[in-house]
């Protein structure tokens, strides 16, 4: 059985997730921001943390990589090639125009892209799903009946489209394609604001 935990991070108030299984040591993190808090659960959980999956670059949601990288040097990240690009450049992450430029100091990527599966426990796995528009290295990650969007589909928000690498003609197909695709009691976990079951968005269409 699949557990969520979700912080809220302190820099634009984004989320990160810990994903973790019954009967299984191990751990996943998506968009980790803020690494205390994280790094805390994991030792208070005794979980072990394999892997990091990125919906997206943008600083918000990468910045607490390096710190869960020196604490678990092993761990491997999935990320598309857009955002791979993202991690080392501080102007296509978006933070060079703060005041705490970063780059991402792990150098174990691993580009993966739709329709590609990556295994996090026993015979579950994290579904790639491409979801363009809010930025051009999107990508949703489903587990089971869970759907993480970053920043593609956040319930009472419209996608942001007005960034240089943004798509509002990609987004809004992005997330009709997430209406039409997956089950309406598929739960979004978004990369802000609360998680909610599709069919209430469907339904505020």
């Amino acid at each position: 059985m699949l557990k969520v935990i979700r912080f809220v991070n302190s820099i634009f108030t984004s989320n990160s997730f810990i994903v973790v299984f019954e009967g299984d040591n191990s751990a996943w993190v998506i968009d980790p921001g803020d690494s205390i808090p994280i790094l805390l659960w994991l030792k208070n959980s005794n979980k072990k943390l394999i892997g990091i999956l990125i919906t997206h670059a943008h600083f918000d949601h990468i910045y607490g990589i390096n710190d869960l990288c020196d604490n678990f040097p092993e761990i491997k990240i999935y990320a598309s090639k857009q955002a791979r690009e993202g991690m080392f450049s501080a102007k296509l992450n978006s933070s060079f125009y703060t005041e705490t430029p970063f780059v991402v100091k792990c150098n174990n990527i691993k580009i993966v892209d739709e329709p590609d599966q990556i295994l996090l426990s026993h015979n579950i796995y994290a579904n790639v799903i491409s979801t363009p528009g809010h930025n051009n290295d999107c990508l949703s990650f489903e587990i089971e009946n869970n759907l993480f969007t970053g920043d593609a589909l956040i319930p009472g928000i419209k996608v942001h489209t007005k960034s240089k690498y943004s798509n509002k003609s990609l987004a809004f197909n992005s997330i009709q394609r997430i209406f039409k695709q997956f089950n309406e009691n598929t739960i979004i976990w978004p990369g802000h604001e609360n998680e909610c079951e599709l069919k209430y968005l469907i339904a505020e269409k």
